[in-house]
């Protein structure tokens, strides 16, 4: 019965470590720790990712395991990310009295989280069931870019403009509520989409690596944001062709 139980807890302790280097991101991040903060939130991206399959490993996914997901999310991936930018690059970008843009900006990020997570929930009740692609980017996805950003650059001794990463911020806000569509797992192995999705991933972290290997995390999730974008924009070009040519030829 014990061990019963311990299993049952075993993926909401992953979720809550996930929270927890989270809230360490935000501390350090507010302390000046940038680099820190910004290997926290990978780090709890790993951790997020292994609590959804530990659950299915040990059967024991719950409406609860599911709330405290998103709400661990929320967290880690939507106001640590907030945070360390506006800290480390949009802090002060312009001020007039007591409104700061770069506050507003990097609220605009967490607000496309936060609904994003929102709709996700929603779309969960009423769709239970496989969910083979998601609506909008996930959550880990954009704090994944701009963790791997930050820690590069504060790696590298480069820093960007803020003006740069006011944009990345609003960008990755608008296509977390958007309707592209983006991948939940990989293709099956062998098949002509996995061989091209891992051989572009493999050449892009190669160049990267050559030129700075910093960048190579911010790479991978750059790719997967971009590819994401372009398969959903390729996909919308294709049914509108299908859709014209099905009208003329009811025409005839």
């Amino acid at each position: 019965m014990q061990l019963g139980k311990a299993i049952f807890v075993l993926p909401s302790l992953f979720t809550l470590t996930s929270v927890f280097l989270g809230f360490s991101a935000i501390s350090w991040a507010a302390a000046g720790h940038y680099t820190l903060a910004g290997v926290a939130i990978l780090f709890a991206i790993i951790f997020d990712s292994v609590d959804g399959r530990v659950a299915r490993m040990t059967r024991t996914q719950t409406q609860f395991g599911v709330e405290l997901d998103s709400l661990a999310d929320v967290i880690s991936f939507g106001a640590a990310p907030a945070v360390l930018v506006y800290q480390a690059y949009l802090k002060g970008l312009w001020v007039a009295g007591p409104l700061d843009l770069g506050l507003v900006l990097a609220f605009t990020y967490l607000t496309g989280g936060v609904v994003r997570l929102a709709r996700y929930n929603v779309d969960a009740h009423r769709k239970p069931g496989v969910v083979k692609q998601f609506t909008g980017l996930p959550i880990p996805g954009g704090a994944g870019l701009l963790a791997g950003l930050v820690t590069a650059m504060e790696l590298s001794g480069r820093e960007p403009g803020g003006v740069a990463m006011a944009v990345l911020m609003v960008v990755l806000g608008v296509l977390m509520v958007s309707t592209v569509k983006y991948p939940k797992t990989l293709p099956k192995p062998r098949s002509m989409e996995f061989v091209l999705r891992v051989g572009l991933l493999a050449g892009l972290l190669g160049v990267v690596a050559m030129v700075n290997h910093y960048y190579m995390v911010a790479s991978f999730f750059a790719y997967y944001i971009i590819a994401g974008l372009v398969e959903s924009t390729f996909s919308l070009l294709i049914r509108a062709v299908k859709r014209r040519a099905s009208r003329k030829t009811g025409g005839i």
